[in-house]
C-alpha cells in the first residue's frame, strides 16, 4: 500500500493535524508580517522551509503573499501541491539545511516546529547564515519551536494510541532530559483492500533549543531578534506554553 514509513506519514499527516486551525495560523503570521516586516508596502515575497504539505502556505498565497514551499519531503510535496488549485506558489524539492535561495525575499518562515527536528546545532546556525543572506533590509523570519514543557510533561515517558478510521496509531515517546533530545516511536498500521493491517513503523527525533540560544546562534549570522510570542498571540510566553514564536529581522 505504501513504499515507506515516511509516505504514510505524508499522506495522515493532515489528520494528525485536525485539530490545528490553519486560518488562526495564516492570520498570526501575517499580522506579524504586515507589522514587522518594512521591506516594502506592496505584495511580500515568503519562503516557508520545511513546508510539508503546505495547509498553511495555501492560506497565506490567497491572502495576496508571494509564497514558495521548501521541503526534502516528495510525497509531502505532492500532497501540497494538490491543495494549490491555482497553482500560485512554487514548492521546491531541497533540504532546507543547505538550502540557497536564487534571490533576495521579505519573509522566511518556518512552522510546526521545524528546526526542532535539526539535531545538529550547526545546521541551524547555517539555516540563520542562508536566512540573513537572503533576506532584504527590513525583512523577517518568522518560526516556531516547542517548549521543554511540552517534550517532558505533555509528551514525556507517556504511551498514545489513537484508532482512525482508515489506520490505528501507536506512539511511544521518551524524552531525554539530560540531551534535551525527544525520541517518539510511532507505529502506523493501515487497513488493506482486504481488511487486513500492514504495519509501518519508525522514528521521530526533536531537541529542544532555548530561545536564549537561538537568540545567539541568530545573532551570530547578523539577525536582529525582535519578539518572542506565546502560541499564536502577540505576548511574552507563559510559563505552560507548549510553543513558542521567535521573530528576527535583517535591519
Amino acid at each position: 500500500m505504501f513504499d515507506t514509513f515516511y509516505d504514510v506519514l505524508a499522506a495522515r499527516y493532515d489528520t494528525l493535524q485536525s485539530d490545528m486551525d490553519c486560518g488562526r495560523w495564516a492570520d498570526f503570521l501575517e499580522e506579524i508580517i504586515n507589522d514587522l516586516c518594512t521591506t516594502c508596502s506592496g505584495t511580500k515575497s515568503i519562503i516557508d522551509l520545511g513546508c510539508g504539505t503546505g495547509s498553511v502556505d495555501v492560506l497565506l498565497s490567497s491572502k495576496g503573499f508571494d509564497v514558495t514551499g521548501v521541503d526534502n519531503a516528495e510525497a509531502m510535496l505532492e500532497i501540497a501541491s494538490g491543495k494549490d488549485e491555482e497553482g500560485k506558489i512554487t514548492w521546491l524539492l531541497h533540504d532546507i539545511t543547505d538550502f540557497e535561495p536564487d534571490g533576495k525575499t521579505d519573509c522566511f518562515l518556518s512552522l510546526l516546529d521545524t528546526m526542532d527536528h535539526i539535531m545538529d546545532k550547526e545546521k541551524i546556525t547555517g539555516i540563520f547564515r542562508s536566512v540573513s543572506d537572503h533576506l532584504l533590509p527590513g525583512g523577517v523570519f518568522i518560526f516556531d519551536v516547542i517548549t521543554e514543557k511540552h517534550l517532558a510533561r505533555t509528551l514525556g515517558e507517556n504511551v498514545f494510541y489513537q484508532d482512525y478510521e482508515d489506520f490505528l496509531l501507536l506512539w511511544i515517546n521518551h524524552y531525554d532530559s539530560r540531551e534535551k533530545v525527544n525520541t517518539a516511536e510511532l507505529t502506523f498500521f493501515e487497513v488493506d483492500e482486504e481488511g487486513k493491517y500492514d504495519r509501518y513503523d519508525g522514528d521521530l527525533v526533536e531537541r529542544f533549543y532555548p530561545e536564549d540560544d537561538l537568540i545567539i546562534m541568530a545573532s551570530s549570522m547578523g539577525l536582529v531578534h525582535k519578539a518572542t510570542y506565546g502560541e499564536l498571540k502577540r505576548a511574552a510566553p507563559s510559563e505552560d506554553e507548549e510553543r513558542i514564536f521567535l521573530v528576527f529581522a535583517k535591519e
